[in-house]
């Protein structure tokens, strides 16, 4: 007579479960659950995951509707397969399922993943375990100096001025000139922005692309094509005010 009870699938039941913790409408509820506890587990984990994009995606959950917001909510809680179990990477797995997965929706709006991606760079930069180095006494930059970009420093391009949005400001077409900005962290941990004009946002582009270089060095290569002196001399300011906010790094 065998007494062991019958085995027990727990990848194929874990799968129901969550199945219908996603999407109860097209998935059965697990047979040895009760519905009305089913219910709960599903209001609290899609609660968590909306209470996340909310928190981190603030501007995005303002400029769209209630009822809006809770149907992208929940189109990414149903659709996203989550590839990370940690709560403080939705967002970025939010990010994915903007370029990969959202199906067209009437009343999305056509700057709807620009401004994700620049509130997600926002909150990366935050939490980012990067640190600026030890505070030191700013100096005048010269041609001979050595530079690089700080790593909490990200210069951004964007075809809607993502920056300005707001439930007042709610462009349905993308501006003829880019929005060119840098976001950066700043000694006192702060995240801020600031606006670039085309030549400043060159100058940290391609700093980005490299380690440390000389000054002069990379004015020169970059302002090969349309050398002058007042272009060296504003170029050289413009790195000179980046320095002074630890957006740009003296080495």
């Amino acid at each position: 007579m065998n007494n062991l009870s019958p085995k027990v699938d727990f990848k194929a039941t874990q799968a129901q479960f969550s199945a219908y913790i996603r999407n109860p409408v097209d998935n059965p509820c697990p047979d040895d659950v009760k519905p009305e506890r089913m219910k709960v587990y599903q209001e609290l984990f899609f609660n968590n995951v909306e209470g996340f994009l909310s928190s981190n995606f603030p501007v995005l959950h303002t400029v769209l509707s209630p009822e809006n917001w809770q149907q992208l909510a929940q189109d990414f809680f149903q659709q996203h397969q989550c590839e990370s179990p940690y709560f403080t990477e939705i967002p970025e797995e939010f990010m994915l399922y903007l370029q990969n997965e959202r199906a067209a929706n009437e009343f999305d709006y056509p700057f709807m993943l620009e401004l994700a991606h620049y509130e997600w760079v926002e909150m990366a930069l935050s939490i980012s375990t990067d640190c600026l180095p030890e505070k030191r006494t700013i100096t005048p930059l010269r041609l001979e100096d050595s530079i690089s970009l700080s790593s909490l420093a990200w210069p951004l391009a964007y075809q809607f001025p993502v920056h300005k949005i707001s439930p007042d400001y709610l462009p349905l077409r993308s501006t003829e000139q880019v929005s060119y900005i840098v976001v950066y962290r700043n000694a006192e941990d702060e995240v801020n922005f600031i606006e670039l004009a085309p030549m400043s946002f060159q100058l940290l582009q391609g700093l980005q692309e490299q380690d440390a270089i000389n000054v002069g060095e990379y004015l020169d290569a970059l302002l090969a094509d349309n050398y002058s002196v007042a272009l060296e001399q504003a170029a050289l300011s413009a790195l000179q005010q980046f320095a002074d906010k630890e957006i740009v790094l003296s080495i």
